[in-house]
């Protein structure tokens, strides 16, 4: 059975690059603290599963999707002092949901840290690669990915964002990653 992964078009294709157009979707999201992206995927794979796997009010299970995101979460900046700093970062770890659900259809959540957000038609930019869903793949990938758009001359509008394709258990040769970035059209 395949598991259902976003709609997109891809507007340009160079190597392991592209440009895509991809359609509305709805997302589970939660934000989650940790001292890196792949102890809060960890985390956040864990709740957002558990919303899926039947633990909301009408005990609904859902079928999963791919891939699972992570991205930084925008820092929020408070009014208060002293400013402290900790050593872990909080990342929204999300995942798409299936396209048969409208947010009213959706089951009710039960856990208050997963939050819907619907999102609109979007422009990314991507590059696909394989390997280890860890910080030194990503930063790699990632500064590919931005010298790709710069010689584009496009700017991204958003944060980059991870996403993981495969279940743990497949080889890290053979995962399929990608990171993601917004721009505008």
């Amino acid at each position: 059975m395949a598991i259902e992964k976003p709609d997109y078009q891809v507007l340009l294709k160079e190597h392991n690059f592209e440009l895509r157009h991809y359609s509305p979707c709805i997302t589970a999201n939660v934000e989650v603290a940790a001292e890196d992206r792949r102890e809060a995927a960890n985390v956040g794979f864990s709740i957002l599963t558990s919303y899926i796997f039947g633990n909301n009010i009408s005990k609904q299970k859902i079928s999963m999707t791919a891939p699972v995101t992570a991205s930084p979460t925008p820092e929020k900046i408070s009014m208060t002092a002293p400013v402290t700093v900790s050593g872990s970062v909080s990342f929204t770890i999300s995942f798409m949901m299936p396209k048969i659900y409208s947010l009213e259809l959706l089951p009710q959540l039960k856990d208050p840290r997963i939050l819907f957000i619907e999102h609109p038609e979007r422009l990314m930019a991507v590059i696909r690669f394989a390997g280890l869903f860890n910080e030194k793949n990503f930063s790699r990938h990632q500064l590919l990915l931005e010298e790709w758009l710069s010689k584009k001359g496009i700017t991204p509008a958003g944060p980059p964002v991870i996403a993981g394709y495969d279940p743990p258990f497949t080889p890290w040769l053979l995962k399929h990653n990608e990171i993601m970035v917004e721009y505008p059209g």
